[in-house]
């Protein structure tokens, strides 16, 4: 009960570190006050554990703001980050494309000019570059010279895969979109779960986020916001290195992921983000998709892919990798109490 009782005290006085993390705390932190590891999973057992954590976000902040930037393309908004000292910056590819995230509205072409607002209000001119809709990464190239001798300020590059569950990280974003002398918002969260395709995290995301940089505590950018989740405090993130692996096709101007993704079975349902999640059917089935035409309705879950059983998200990709557009599959599907088998006819990826 005592622990239970300490660990909500210090969950609430989390929250008003994470709220006030561009207005420091009037006390000093002392000479005596520990340093917080960047790679701890725990939570603050004391009040100078809570301030040496508190302190080494506000460094974070303090140092990643400027770098911290606003996307603004036709009517839309979105966040992103500079990475490079010509003014490249990454951003998630929906916010540039005017599509979601899986890019389902026609070409896409670079090269549209658009707007970055920096993080004290002004505007500075830029264009679009490549995205992947598949992953969701994104390119944007400001064109005006940055303030540093004609160089911007960067954001040094982290590995996703050396975070750990429970890790506290910083998003930084324009929250709702740009609003008048507010710089960007900083949220403090920990991941929750890691994979090679996403980082979910519990750090609150709302709309106008997206493309914004996810930080680890030595300020390096890990991951890039992608989809806000059921709640939230439920978000996921484009891992770093998806950006690497396309770095150059991105840079080109290309459109990357999808010509890998032609010719892959298509069932047309959409699951979890968590790849460990139950193979559950998140949302409404067109009709008009493989999954549509054999009966699968949204709240179905499927436990059994030609008679293996399926127990997650990422076993049930796997099992669909072994097979191509047209073949006929059986799968077994449990809707509320009642356990039923369907047959389905994959389609082809688009």
């Amino acid at each position: 009960m005592v622990h239970s009782l300490r660990k909500r005290f210090l969950q609430v006085w989390l929250g008003i570190v994470a709220g006030t993390m561009l207005f420091p705390l009037t006390s000093s932190v002392g000479a005596d006050t520990p340093s917080w590891p960047i790679d701890r999973v725990d939570f603050p057992n004391d009040v100078a554990e809570l301030r040496a954590l508190q302190t080494r976000v506000q460094q974070v902040v303090e140092k990643c703001t400027p770098l911290t930037v606003c996307v603004l393309i036709d009517f839309g908004a979105g966040s992103g980050v500079i990475v490079r000292e010509d003014g490249l910056v990454l951003t998630a590819a929906h916010v540039i494309s005017g599509e979601g995230p899986m890019g389902r509205l026609g070409p896409y072409k670079a090269g549209r000019k658009c707007k970055v607002m920096l993080w004290d209000g002004r505007l500075v001119n830029a264009k679009t570059l490549g995205i992947n809709p598949s992953t969701d990464a994104g390119m944007v190239q400001i064109t005006d010279p940055g303030p540093i001798d004609g160089k911007w300020p960067v954001a040094p590059l982290g590995k996703s895969q050396q975070l750990r569950r429970g890790q506290w990280v910083v998003a930084l974003g324009h929250p709702g979109g740009p609003k008048d002398k507010r710089p960007p918002v900083a949220r403090l969260g920990r991941v929750e779960n890691l994979t090679n395709d996403l980082i979910r995290t519990n750090c609150a995301l709302v709309g106008g986020d997206s493309g914004g940089p996810l930080f680890d505590l030595e300020g390096r950018v890990v991951g890039i916001h992608s989809r806000i989740g059921f709640t939230l405090n439920q978000n996921i993130h484009i891992p770093i290195e998806k950006f690497l692996t396309d770095w150059q096709r991105l840079e080109g101007g290309e459109v990357a992921g999808r010509a890998n993704q032609r010719g892959q079975p298509f069932l047309g349902v959409v699951f979890p983000e968590d790849d460990e999640d139950d193979a559950w059917i998140t949302e409404d089935v067109d009709p008009s998709t493989p999954a549509g035409k054999a009966g699968l309705k949204a709240g179905d879950t499927i436990v059994k892919f030609n008679g293996k059983t399926v127990k997650s998200v990422k076993q049930f990709r796997e099992l669909m990798a072994q097979h191509r557009p047209g073949d006929e599959v059986q799968l077994t599907i449990r809707r509320g109490v009642t356990i039923m088998t369907l047959r389905v006819t994959l389609g082809r990826r688009q």
